[in-house]
């Protein structure tokens, strides 16, 4: 038999929850339809349920066969779209530690401080800018195709969107569902920014 119990007073949102007083409710506006067992919403997936559990093997391993194919790209200095790893890393190394800097301020203390919405978006804004920026310096470089952009895109994603579902899995004891449907929901919004910076002119590079 379920339940249903009515909260009175001031709806307040933290870390994308809603809360009266003490007590969690449902956001206004929320449906229970698409999210998983712990409660969190997904943006693209539907909630499968052979995904909806923690499996730290399955994750383990996939997170080692990602890791494993960038020392297997730099090591043997292996081409895709006509550019080594390095050659794509190069010319914005310095965004993409500026990302990473800021992904891990965002988990490991800007989450933890209390009424800090503004600093976690602020911090959004500034590793998204980096992205941004380092699609834009690409873009510019000669020799660098519309295929490099697209490699790119996929390339920022497994750093940035690996990172932060890696840390949401180990430290936040998120779903494998849950962090697939993060991971891919960031690359789609990443790859949307990106696309900003495609010129006809790239086909012909």
């Amino acid at each position: 038999m379920k339940t249903i119990a009515y909260y009175s007073g001031k709806i307040e949102t933290k870390n994308r929850e809603c809360f009266v007083g003490d007590q969690k409710v449902d956001c206004p506006g929320s449906s229970t339809n698409n999210l998983t067992q712990t409660g969190d919403k997904l943006d693209l997936l539907p909630s499968i349920t052979a995904l909806d559990k923690r499996d730290n093997l399955a994750f383990s391993i996939i997170l080692f066969v990602i890791i494993l194919s960038f020392l297997l790209l730099t090591t043997f200095k292996i081409k895709i779209f006509g550019k080594t790893l390095g050659e794509y890393l190069k010319p914005i190394w310095y965004f993409v530690i500026v990302s990473i800097l800021t992904v891990l301020w965002q988990y490991l203390f800007g989450l933890k401080i209390d009424d800090n919405l503004m600093a976690l978006r602020i911090s959004q804004w500034l590793w998204e800018a980096m992205v941004l920026v380092s699609a834009y310096k690409i873009s510019k470089l000669p020799g660098f195709s519309y295929g490099n952009m697209v490699f790119l895109g996929i390339l920022y994603s497994l750093i940035i969107h690996g990172l932060k579902i890696t840390i949401r899995y180990f430290f936040y004891d998120k779903t494998l569902l849950y962090v697939l449907d993060r991971f891919l929901y960031g690359h789609f919004i990443f790859s949307l920014s990106i696309s900003f910076f495609w010129t006809p002119e790239m086909h012909h590079r």
